[in-house]
């Protein structure tokens, strides 16, 4: 196996291994990104072999194995200071067969990005992957290469440490919900979004790209500023795929997957995506409500839920109420169900709109579509019928 690195001097990277080794004051959160290789200074940690490396960053810190390449350790900053682990593994994991690791190397590394590739043997095949970090950036971007014509069981997976707390429940609405919903335009690989700790899939040879936030849903432009490091943290693995068509025909081929039951849903490679952030617009928050649908898109109006939150489940007999809103006068609302919009609203020029619909039994999923008087529309992600 060949390990090599870029950016310290060999020198220099055996202090930092032995000062890691020892504890120090690696403890203390990073203002800069460092790489560190040796064992992990993180609490608990599984990365304990000399070639393993640590990479510092200011939201989190987070280790990889050279025996595996898996990312084997991450922990959140807070107080000035790192936590707990809080991962046992996060892998690309191809098929049952485990992949062998050949090279392990720093790509790339600068204060303000670093890169770590390693190649593994998988059935005769190369398999690349990349961890990407940059400083302001509180996640990781993860990409591999699958060179397979056939169709393979494959993705990211994340396993969690045991006694991890629980996370909110974003279905749970206030009362004065706009105050709660944060905007942010995405990057082109969000346009289709759904999280999960495990993505894998049914995929023939392509790259997979997949998103760890721990803290941001990555290179976002918001409203207002998000910030990262306080309150409650979380981590959330999106995957990430690019919008290869225009975006009716997305929409089409999302409401058809919601029909099947797919958990997938809208992102914001164009228009904004307005994202239910409950706990103070912490990014952490926006990342885990998009990718769990707790969101609209919007390219001019708002819509929000009043009863139930868009990406959660409502009971059959129940209501679902929502506000529209328009700076510039609404013009007419649409309810989808299954596929097929079943009722409609005309609006006057109204800035403001409040209405609802009973919940249907024996149907998957509902939408609201609202346009205002110029013609631009906002999309709610679908409410599941129970």
């Amino acid at each position: 196996m060949r390990f090599s690195q870029t950016g310290l001097p060999l020198l220099a990277a055996l202090v930092l291994s032995a000062c890691a080794s020892k504890g120090g004051d690696s403890n203390t959160a990073s203002v800069n990104l460092e790489v560190l290789h040796g064992p992990t200074f993180i609490e608990g940690g599984n990365a304990t072999g000399e070639q393993d490396i640590t990479v510092r960053t200011p939201y989190f810190a987070f280790a990889i194995s050279a025996d595996s390449g898996a990312l084997v350790d991450l922990a959140l900053a807070g107080d000035g200071r790192y936590g707990a682990d809080l991962v046992r593994s996060l892998d690309f994991v191809p098929g049952e067969q485990a992949p062998r690791l050949s090279e392990l190397q720093v790509v790339e590394q600068s204060d303000q990005r670093v890169v770590i590739e390693l190649r593994r043997e998988w059935q005769g095949r190369t398999l690349t992957s990349r961890y990407e970090v940059n400083r302001d950036t509180a996640g990781i971007r993860l990409s591999t290469t699958l060179p397979s014509a056939e169709s393979v069981f494959a993705g990211y997976r994340l396993e969690r440490n045991e006694g991890v707390a629980a996370r909110p429940d974003y279905n749970d609405l206030p009362n004065m919900v706009q105050a709660h919903w944060t905007a942010a335009s995405l990057q082109n690989e969000l346009g289709i979004l759904y999280e999960s700790d495990d993505l894998r899939k049914n995929r023939k040879g392509s790259k997979v790209s997949a998103w760890l936030s721990a803290g941001s849903l990555g290179a976002l432009n918001a409203d207002k500023q998000l910030y990262a490091g306080q309150g409650r943290a979380e981590l959330a693995l999106l995957e990430l795929a690019p919008a290869s068509s225009g975006f009716e025909a997305r929409l089409q081929d999302l409401r058809r997957r919601w029909s099947r039951g797919e958990k997938v849903y809208l992102g914001g490679d164009s228009g904004k995506l307005y994202a239910y952030t409950p706990n103070g617009r912490l990014t952490a928050d926006y990342a885990s409500a998009a990718g769990k649908g707790h969101s609209f898109l919007s390219f001019g109006p708002q819509v929000y839920p009043i009863t139930t939150n868009f990406g959660g489940t409502a009971q059959p007999f129940t209501e679902s109420q929502v506000e529209f809103r328009s700076e510039v006068g609404l013009a007419r609302a649409e309810v989808w169900l299954d596929g097929k919009q079943v009722a409609g609203w005309k609006i006057n020029g109204a800035k403001w709109f409040r209405t609802g619909v009973p919940v249907p039994p024996n149907h998957t999923w509902m939408q609201w579509v609202v346009e205002d008087r110029n013609g631009k529309r906002a999309y709610s992600n679908p409410i599941w019928i129970k």
